[in-house]
């Protein structure tokens, strides 16, 4: 957890400090800061977010229970892990969700600040990747679809997207040639729909970058997975 830092005190003084805490944790899960078998902790938690072990455990059951984290007997607590099921399965759902997303948000788009915050998030993204910063490539990933969902209006619809976000291994992408140029294009592609209050041609921009995504992801993952087996098959060969 060395690429992030959070305090309870630079948090919005919403809910409790047990909810308070929870979020903190969850969005450094959705951002990327906290990885995928990434393992947590408790006593440096305990120390990051001002709290004494028993109220960070409950904590680590909440997430835990939302399939962000996954306990490991004897081993700890570990951000859970990712499979090609995993993200072939998501796909399609996230399509569906964030589709009807975008849709909530041109309804509601009144402001062009709100496109002017997009265009940045984009800008930051691009230039992050030319300047090969990818704790600020996946920061500003996250918060351009964070800030569509939350001009939806609907805290649920946030939540239930929220959920899925962790098991889709977003941070793979920026492992595959090509990748985050064509992330970024796809980006730019949303923002002009969106520009255009042209919701139709919004929502196929949207669902194109997710699906290709997706398919990206599952493919990375299945040749790693080859790799892997490949090479523990031949060191078996070698021990014969």
């Amino acid at each position: 957890m060395d690429t992030t830092d959070f305090s309870l005190e630079e948090e919005p003084q919403v809910g409790t400090k047990l909810e308070r805490a929870a979020r903190i944790l969850r969005e450094a899960i959705l951002r990327g800061d906290i990885r995928p078998g990434q393992k947590l902790k408790q006593q440096e938690l305990a120390e990051r977010l001002g709290m004494s072990a028993t109220p960070v455990r409950e904590v680590l059951r909440i997430l835990e229970a939302d399939g962000l984290l996954e306990h490991i007997p004897y081993k700890g607590v570990f951000v859970a892990r990712i499979s090609p099921e995993d993200t072939a399965e998501i796909t399609p759902i996230r399509v569906a969700l964030e589709t009807l997303a975008v849709r909530m948000y041109v309804t509601r788009l009144t402001d062009d600040d709100d496109l002017a915050r997009l265009e940045k998030l984009v800008d930051e993204m691009e230039q992050a990747w030319q300047e090969m910063d990818l704790v600020r490539v996946r920061r500003s990933n996250y918060h351009f679809h964070s800030a569509i969902y939350e001009g939806t209006g609907s805290e649920m619809l946030q939540n239930v997207i929220g959920r899925l976000w962790p098991r889709f291994a977003t941070d793979l992408l920026w492992m595959i040639p090509g990748r985050a140029e064509q992330s970024v294009r796809q980006h730019r592609a949303i923002l002009d729909a969106l520009r255009e209050r042209d919701e139709e041609r919004a929502v196929k921009a949207m669902a194109e970058h997710i699906e290709t995504a997706g398919e990206q992801i599952t493919e990375f993952i299945e040749r790693q997975s080859d790799v892997t087996v490949q090479s523990g098959f031949i060191e078996m060969l070698g021990q014969e």
